[in-house]
């Protein structure tokens, strides 16, 4: 809107009379000054591609036996599609430890997230700071819904793939030649903060433990930034 009526000033200066350009010089000035007032200081503060292998401080925990849950002594990372990304994860959890952050009032989370083979309206988690943010299904199977967006168990299910990217990619196991065997959601999320320091968890439950073959999930492109007004 600011940048309209300079548009619109700018377009009939021709027609001002010399002794009124300093009144008018100095109403564009205030102007411009109101105008930068609602930009946002956008800071990212963790970015990740994992196109060189490096999980950059993310570690990653579940199930190492039938009996001991714990951190994995490896990193996940694999190709799906000539992309290389973080998983893929079965009944595991991953967390994240920014610290150092700049001022700010809001924080922002961004990834692509994929998820593989036979989902059925299973549990998918993401809690920022130990609380929980989402906590819903997703499901591949075009005859069985899910809860996203919804939270698991809570309101309305929508149709497998409801508000994902892509639907139609192949899975990574079971569903490998299937067409729709992997759907692909850009989650980005919101939430006020101003903490010096944010953590951040994914984590899934259902199935048989680290079966990745029936049922898993990957990430690519976190994003994490610090906003300011």
């Amino acid at each position: 809107m600011c940048w309209l009526f300079l548009t619109i000033i700018g377009m009939n200066m021709r027609h001002l009379k010399y002794n009124h350009l300093f009144t008018l010089v100095g109403g564009i000035l205030i102007l411009l000054t109101s105008c930068t007032k609602d930009l946002t200081d956008v800071t990212v503060v963790y970015e990740n591609n994992f196109n060189n292998g490096d999980p950059k401080g993310i570690v990653t925990a579940g199930w190492l036996t039938n009996y001991s849950f714990g951190v994995f002594p490896f990193t996940k990372i694999t190709n799906y599609k000539n992309l290389k990304m973080l998983g893929v994860f079965n009944n595991t959890r991953i967390d994240l430890h920014v610290d150092k952050l700049p001022a700010h009032t809001i924080i922002k989370v961004e990834f692509d997230l994929y998820l593989h083979d036979a989902w059925k309206n299973e549990l998918w988690l993401m809690s920022f700071d130990g609380q929980h943010r989402l906590l819903t299904g997703f499901s591949n199977d075009s005859n069985i819904p899910q809860a996203y967006p919804n939270w698991l168990n809570s309101g309305p299910t929508f149709p497998a793939g409801n508000q994902a990217q892509e639907i139609y990619l192949p899975g990574v196991c079971i569903l490998k030649d299937d067409k729709r065997g992997t759907s692909k959601y850009k989650i980005v999320h919101t939430m006020q903060h101003q903490l010096n320091a944010f953590d951040l968890s994914l984590s899934d439950a259902g199935g048989g433990k680290n079966d990745t073959c029936t049922r898993s999930w990957a990430i690519d492109n976190l994003k994490i930034s610090a906003l300011k007004n």
